[in-house]
């Protein structure tokens, strides 16, 4: 796999809940900019293009961007805290955190397997399994922008979004909370599906995802998960082991911040 196949691949799956979009000219400056910073970092000895921790195998992607747009009210400032001492240990930092606040409800998480592009940093547990967790860092504008006061509304009345919540808190972030109904495709990645048509999906193929967007800058989002196989919705919901609050406490943890 190519660096390029990989940093498409990482950027879909982080932020699947909106569609595709160009790039833009800014965007590619700031891309530069980071490929030298992750470059710095691989000098350095942190990380590689594919890093696994305790394990190397690789995820599925979730595609299929038909969550509902709303570019309106964007966050415009990260919050005061939102720095990291030494970029270095963020890949170190995000794994600890991560069992830390996870492990309170997981009894094993298993090994940890992290992805890294120019703008996304991505740590999974329970790869390949039918329980899934994933904590990912990127920066993305667009992303950040898609997540305005109507996000929640237009997604539960299309029908996108069994349930959603999306609150502004006192330092201009952004916390959307959501559960939505995925399937598993032939090709290994999920996809969204629409709620009418959860109970038309081979129960095999049926799943189910909390997902945290935490948005803390212009270009700041943050996604923690929980995903899991569950032939209906009310299995899935006595199935899901991490509260909602944690998996809020560890995506607006202000340590876990990918540099700029």
């Amino acid at each position: 796999m190519t660096e390029r196949e990989l940093s498409t691949l990482v950027r879909d799956h982080v932020s699947s809940d909106e569609p595709p979009f160009a790039l833009t000219p800014d965007q590619a400056i700031r891309r530069g900019r980071r490929v030298v910073r992750r470059r710095r970092l691989i000098l350095g000895g942190t990380v590689a293009a594919v890093l696994a921790v305790g394990g190397l195998a690789g995820g599925p992607a979730l595609t299929g961007g038909d969550g509902p747009v709303d570019r309106s009210t964007a966050v415009d400032r990260p919050g005061p805290d939102a720095t990291v001492g030494d970029p270095a240990q963020l890949p170190r930092l995000l794994e600890e955190q991560s069992r830390a606040v996870l492990g309170r409800s997981v009894e094993d998480l298993g090994p940890a397997t992290l992805e890294t592009t120019d703008d996304a940093l991505v740590i999974r547990f329970g790869t390949g399994s039918d329980h899934r967790f994933e904590v990912a860092l990127t920066h993305d504008r667009r992303r950040a922008e898609e997540s305005g006061e109507q996000y929640c509304e237009s997604g539960l009345i299309g029908g996108s979004y069994l349930e959603c919540t999306r609150e502004v808190r006192d330092d201009g972030s952004i916390v959307i909370t959501k559960l939505w109904g995925v399937r598993l495709t032939s090709q290994g990645t999920f996809k969204a599906i629409k709620n009418d048509e959860i109970a038309t999906i081979d129960r095999d193929r049926l799943w189910f995802e909390r997902r945290v967007k935490v948005v803390s800058s212009e270009t700041f989002v943050t996604y923690v998960k929980e995903t899991l196989r569950a032939p209906s919705l009310e299995t899935a919901r006595d199935a899901m082991q991490v509260p909602e609050a944690d998996l809020v406490e560890l995506g607006t943890d202000p340590r876990l911040v990918l540099p700029d």
